[in-house]
């Protein structure tokens, strides 16, 4: 855990209701001998029995009403599950803001003091400074890259859009070691902070007892696992969750920070805010999330026989390991219309096709494999209909670059148009 006062160097005015940030945004210099250490005995862990058993209870385990009494850092995300993906790419990670527990005039301390809790919502592109090349097996902190705050064309392309640096590690029970494995940045399954723009919204602050922004409660956010591992069939990885700390952003003061993929204004200048040498301080430095146990990456894959070799008198059988056939698909369907009106004609809405793919590209993006879309656009008007309306595979944006393209495939999505 990070003291909340190392940020302390980033404003004018600490004084303030509403802090200005310095620009350009002064480093933090961090060190791991400043970090408070807390550990939960529920979720500790020292034998491939222990973990099998842990990954079982995961969300009942997690220390989450220690958070905001025992756990005081602003920036750790408020986890209250993380799972393996259907096709083990990725650990889902499933959060909530704990700045929306306590609102209101007689909390305005609490609501100052959690405010980087809506910064975990709103992406930073991030791009690599240094890669150790000489990795020791028993030495993960060797492996750690360094990143530094970047404008969205000088990110790497796994970090136009992220806010965590996820970092694997396997544990040997025998020889009670853990190895580095590698980092990841994470990714989400849709921009925050462009929904809430899209909403008509100009901050995601909420101030006074203002609790209409729900779609800020839960945070959900993905790990991308290393290639590598995606084929592990025991328990025996481990996930540090790393916050990438900067000011949280107050789009009315500070702008939007969109990529041109999603479209929308990018008002956010982050060269003048965050300068081209803002360096984040290392891994080993800044206040984590540290030993997650990753479950269910196992169950994933099955070992197929791949052939009988014959050797010294003796048949010796290889296998493959294959990714195992998902047991069940997530359908989802909707009813919708190209334009309609609310009785007594109070209100016209015009807008079906953009709010279709909307819902669409959401859906799909946080798990759902097939989508039903049901047209009543015929009961309402003849002036078009949304078959004509979306196109045959949304994906094939007018971006030429696949960095910014959103996955809204329309391969996965069955329409159904009545007769009018």
């Amino acid at each position: 855990m990070e003291p909340p006062s190392s940020t302390d160097i980033w404003y004018n005015s600490l004084s303030s209701e509403k802090p200005t940030p310095k620009e350009p945004l002064p480093m933090r210099y961090a060190h791991s001998q400043n970090l408070t250490r807390l550990t939960f005995p529920r979720m500790k862990y020292s034998s491939f029995a222990e973990t099998s058993k842990i990954c079982n209870n995961i969300p009942s385990l997690f220390p989450i009403d220690d958070f905001g009494s025992t756990i005081q850092d602003p920036y750790l995300p408020w986890i209250h599950d993380l799972f393996v993906s259907h096709d083990g790419k990725h650990v889902n990670m499933i959060a909530q803001n704990r700045r929306r527990c306590r609102k209101g005039k007689f909390h305005n301390q609490d609501m100052k003091f959690w405010e980087a809790q809506i910064a975990l919502f709103q992406p930073v592109a991030i791009r690599r400074m240094h890669v150790a090349t000489d990795i020791n097996a028993n030495d993960y902190k060797d492996g750690s890259a360094q990143y530094r705050l970047s404008t969205h064309e000088e990110a790497d392309s796994d970090g136009i859009e992220t806010r965590f640096v996820c970092r694997f590690k396997s544990l040997d029970y025998t020889q009670n070691y853990m190895k580095y494995e590698g980092e990841t940045l994470s990714t989400y399954p849709f921009n925050y902070e462009f929904v809430n723009w899209r909403k008509g919204k100009g901050t995601m602050v909420e101030d006074g007892k203002e609790q209409s922004f729900f779609w800020l409660s839960p945070l959900m956010f993905n790990c991308p696992i290393p290639t590598h591992l995606q084929s592990v069939t025991t328990f025996n990885l481990l996930l540090d969750i790393i916050p990438i700390r900067t000011p949280t952003r107050r789009n009315d003061r500070d702008g939007f920070f969109f990529h041109k993929g999603h479209g929308g204004p990018t008002t956010f200048n982050a060269t003048k805010m965050w300068g081209t040498k803002h360096i984040l301080p290392k891994a080993e430095d800044s206040g984590r999330w540290e030993n997650l146990p990753i479950c269910g990456l196992e169950k994933l894959s099955v070992r197929v026989p791949k052939s009988v070799q014959v050797g010294g008198g003796k048949a010796v059988e290889t296998f493959d390991t294959i990714r195992a056939k998902k047991p069940h698909r997530l359908v989802a369907c909707t009813w919708t219309s190209a334009l309609h009106q609310r009785r007594g004609n109070e209100r016209r809405i015009i807008d079906g096709k953009a709010r279709l793919r909307e819902w669409i590209a959401f859906n799909l993006q946080v798990g759902f494999d097939h989508v039903y879309v049901f047209d009543n656009t015929g009961a309402n008007a003849s002036i078009f209909r949304l078959k004509n309306e979306v196109d045959s595979d949304l994906r094939n944006d007018t971006s030429k670059d696949d960095r910014h393209r959103i996955n809204d495939d329309l391969s996965s999505v069955t329409k159904l148009f009545p007769p009018s």
